[in-house]
């Protein structure tokens, strides 16, 4: 029994005449023309109801949220809330501005605004600093991540015109892989490092706003709405410019998406995109005004550090010598981005992790892998055979496909990864790939739509039939039949009759295996997070011997009245955060150097440095009963005491405090005993 829904029985006389306009509806890509066609829905057991007058039902994003929350929750505990140095630096900074301090930038590093520490500056003011405080806020952000991938996933689904049943697939499954992703790209997600979920946040919001921007052009918007989305977009970019540069892979996607609207609308230029598009300079100004104000202050050193990180940045000697010329570069990073970085943002592996741990994350990268290969022969196939469902998928992927060329375009092509190439093991550029981790799930979640399309109703077969040649049928109660006045119209292709038949087996066969998949690699990946070493999952690649709790020696120091010490970074900021400054700590490597920049706080180094027999926190081999720092000590005749701790993979953290004379630190001379490296 077949029912017309959104029309009454006296608006059946109209229904031809609307019929007649049905193509032209759809061919509208930014028309919301789902309120506008006659659809036709099936009454019987088994069959869905779908009333072009109901949205989405928002229950699985509320599901998605929690268990967002419960999985970022679950790897924070598990690793005890362990902060390495850069994350303490960004807690400091916090405290600094609920002290009036008013940064611009990460200490010492133009090219990182301050936006997460003044983010993290409101929680502290509420629930007081700490490690766990420090963590809730990329926990809270990821939130927003997860909320505008189904915001995107949405905006997708209605470009792709897709019926109401499988546009909630394809939003929740993009959705529920956003809550759980790969545990590679969590830890970066959940690090405080500067600013990276900020960045995620406006590279998901610069992909909705360009999205929705050439659809509503397409729809006929007015100057006016279009210049109002045109400073939308540019006050992301000139926030996100301050923020973190990774942001330009955002506006490479943007760009080449709004041009190729363009270039297809076949629009006058001056009319359609460039007077539109002056809003955006104004706006971006308006986001990008922290960094101009601190630019104009200190010689515009924020532009030329970036230029210098892009074009012609210091590397190693070795990686200097095994690639010599750009071209070099070039192949060595596309091989570095397809064998080790690309590898494990899509399975979730982690940088020295136990082998064993291989079975847990590889069904995540088959799954993920197989999934953007279908996707992308799914969309050349479009090219080539414009059936329906083909297109649908186009349109789905159309976009993540543009973000994630970016991503890899930019990564090769540009020098900035290039301190990655001294090994894969080291993952010193992994985070520069890391964005790609934000269209995976639309990559899967259009390879479930496919199949949810293919198992359609009868009434998806007439609406096939009507698209190929041109008619439109209504049938209410099996007697009422319309029919477009062409009478020479072609039926549908055997092709699609085929791919459409209800009720084929083969399809809910296929759709029941990516389920099954999906739960599968989903399930292990949750268990590669409970697996991971609670150590050293959030070590820094620059330092994984620092110890993972430290609270044992900072109650040593409290204990023994130790105020003042010189240690590397990835020791000394997290004791500087968590005894709230009541013990300074500071690494004399920066000096030692000649390198100004890596000094990230001036002031803790000048006041260990006038204090009065400050102490050494060394990292020496567990199975090293007399180091060398010990041994100079003993050479020039220095009374002292001495504390040992364990720390990580085989190190102790010796605390080694002088009794009767101040020992100096800023000699090339002790180098090797403050510098952290896996061979140390």
């Amino acid at each position: 029994m077949y029912v017309v829904f959104g029309m009454s029985i006296r608006d059946l006389n109209t229904a031809q005449s609307k019929a007649q306009h049905f193509d032209q509806l759809v061919e509208a890509p930014g028309q919301n023309y789902a309120q506008e066609r006659i659809v036709w829905y099936k009454r019987g057991p088994g069959r869905r109801k779908d009333s072009i007058t109901q949205q989405p039902s928002y229950l699985p994003l509320l599901f998605c949220l929690l268990i967002a929350i419960v999985v970022r929750a679950f790897i924070v505990i598990h690793t005890q809330g362990f902060i390495d140095g850069d994350e303490a630096l960004v807690g400091i900074q916090a405290e600094h501005i609920l002290r009036g301090e008013l940064p611009i930038y990460f200490y010492n590093q133009p090219y990182m605004g301050s936006l997460e520490a003044y983010i993290m500056a409101g929680i502290f003011a509420i629930v007081g600093p700490s490690v766990w405080a420090l963590r809730a806020e990329p926990i809270l952000l990821s939130l927003i991540v997860v909320w505008l991938t189904w915001k995107l996933a949405s905006a997708l689904a209605d470009t792709a015109r897709l019926p109401l049943h499988a546009k909630q697939w394809f939003m929740t499954i993009a959705a529920f892989l956003a809550a759980i992703p790969p545990l590679y790209d969590t830890v970066l997600q959940l690090r405080t490092l500067g600013g990276y979920v900020e960045i995620f946040i406006f590279m998901l919001l610069l992909m909705l706003f360009a999205l929705a921007l050439t659809n509503r052009r397409a729809a006929g918007a007015s100057r006016r709405e279009l210049a109002w989305r045109w400073a939308s977009i540019g006050f992301i970019i000139g926030l996100g410019l301050w923020v973190n540069p990774l942001i330009f892979y955002a506006i490479f996607a943007a760009a080449i998406w709004i041009v190729w609207d363009w270039v297809k609308a076949r629009q006058t230029f001056l009319r359609t995109l460039l007077l539109p598009a002056l809003a955006s300079i104004p706006a971006c100004i308006v986001g990008l005004t922290p960094a101009i104000y601190w630019g104009a202050l200190n010689q515009w050193q924020n532009i030329t550090y970036i230029l210098q990180l892009s074009g012609n940045p210091p590397l190693r000697a070795v990686v200097q010598a095994q690639y010599p010329t750009r071209l070099d570069v070039f192949f060595g990073l596309a091989h570095l981005y397809t064998t080790c970085v690309g590898p494990r943002i899509l399975s979730g592996a982690l940088p020295g992790e136990n082998a064993a741990l291989g079975f847990l994350h590889t069904p995540t990268f088959i799954f993920s892998g197989l999934s953007i290969l279908a996707t992308i022969v799914l969309v050349a196939l479009s090219f080539t055979q414009p059936h329906p469902l083909l297109l649908r998928v186009r349109r789905l992927a159309a976009l993540p496909i543009v973000f994630a060329s970016s991503v890899s375009i930019i990564f090769c092509v540009t020098e900035t990864a290039a301190s990655g190439l001294w090994s894969c093991q080291y993952d010193f550029a992994g985070r520069y790939a890391t964005p790609l981790m934000l269209v995976i799930p639309f990559f899967v979640a259009t390879l479930f739509t496919a199949v949810i399309l293919l198992e359609a109703d009868t009434y998806t077969i007439n609406h096939e039939q009507a698209l190929d040649g041109g008619q439109t049928r209504v049938r209410l109660e099996n007697t009422i039949e319309f029919e477009s006045a062409s009478n020479n119209s072609a039926p549908a292709s055997p092709l699609a009759s085929s791919l459409a038949t209800p009720g084929l087996p083969f399809w809910k066969i296929a759709l029941g295996l990516l389920v099954g998949f999906l739960i599968l690699s989903v399930y292990l990946q949750v268990a590669l997070y409970a697996a991971s070493n609670a150590g050293s999952t959030f070590q820094s690649t620059f330092c994984t011997y620092a110890p993972a709790n430290n609270d044992a020696i900072i109650a040593y120091m409290e204990r023994e009245h130790i105020h003042y010490a010189w240690a590397n970074n990835w020791i000394a900021y997290p004791i500087v955060f968590k005894s709230h400054e009541s013990i300074i700590v500071s690494d004399p490597l920066p000096v030692i150097r000649h390198i100004p920049i890596l000094d990230r706080i001036p002031a803790y180094t000048e006041a260990v440095r006038k204090a009065d027999r400050p102490s050494f926190l060394i990292l020496v081999k567990h199975n090293d009963p007399y180091p060398l720092m010990l041994k100079l000590l003993d050479i020039q005749k220095v009374q002292y005491n001495v504390a040992r701790f364990p720390s990580q993979d085989g190190r102790d953290v010796l605390v080694i405090t002088p009794l009767h004379q101040t020992v100096s630190p800023l000699d090339k001379f002790f180098f090797n005993i403050f510098i952290c490296s896996r061979d140390g």
